[in-house]
């Protein structure tokens, strides 16, 4: 028995052997950092980003554009109607609509937060295993910040679209094409909670990609069988910490 315990220990420090060696071999050349192990770096992310910036920039906000462009027509169409309620609702939509559609395209062509990121990153010095982590931690951040923008601006764009198209849905005076726009401005309002956003998107890819890096690592290795006392063949697993 303890002969086979003793087997057991050195093939276990054997199979540990080469994720050491790997370790220190990292940490010699100074990649022992998240930022510096993940692949695709936060930085080559950006880059790729911001060079699709231009071709994309005015459909990058298509899931806020869509329910405004509704949410307009709705509010146009019971602008038209003989009630003063239903033409005061009719106004509150157009102007919820018309002012996301404006943000949308304003943002689409003046905001590019990938390329503007990325000129900060690219004027970081790299010479160092210090400036290279200063470096993509910045460009994590050129990442982040949209997202988090964006995060917040989805939220208010449902309460306040689809409270829009409800109120014209909903409204005494019969008149059924403004009831049916008004319904599908509503239903369009959702769209950013079902789809994700190409800045939300970017983003938590990134965030993916940085989780893999503590993954476990699964081998076939000895294991002792208690019941037995025997070796048996098996799978174990290691996490990085």
């Amino acid at each position: 028995m303890l002969v086979l315990k003793a087997l057991l220990l050195a093939c276990s420090l054997l199979s540990l052997l080469p994720a050491s060696l790997a370790l220190s071999a990292l940490a010699d050349e100074g990649f022992k950092y998240p930022e510096l192990l993940v692949v695709p770096r936060a930085s080559q992310t950006l880059a790729k980003k911001a060079a699709d910036e231009n071709q994309s920039r005015f459909t990058t906000h298509l899931l806020l554009q869509a329910p405004a462009v509704l949410t307009l027509t709705a509010g146009l169409s019971a602008m038209g109607m003989k009630e003063d309620q239903s033409k005061d609702t009719g106004l509150f939509a157009t102007g919820v609509g018309a002012s996301w559609l404006m943000m949308t395209v304003f943002m689409s062509a003046a905001y590019t937060p990938y390329r503007s990121g990325l000129q900060e990153v690219s004027s970081m010095g790299k010479k160092s295993v210090e400036q290279t982590l200063a470096a993509e931690r910045r460009a994590e951040e050129a990442l982040q910040y949209p997202a988090y923008i964006m995060r917040r601006l989805q939220y208010i764009s449902v309460l306040t679209q689809f409270g829009a198209g409800v109120a014209v849905a909903g409204l005494a005076e019969e008149n059924e094409s403004s009831k049916v726009l008004g319904g599908m401005a509503a239903a369009a309002a959702l769209l950013p909670l079902i789809f994700s956003h190409p800045w939300i998107e970017a983003y938590d890819q990134q965030l993916e990609y940085k989780k893999r890096i503590y993954g476990p690592l699964s081998e076939v290795t000895l294991l002792l069988d208690n019941r037995t006392g025997r070796l048996v063949p098996g799978f174990s697993l290691r996490v990085w910490l």
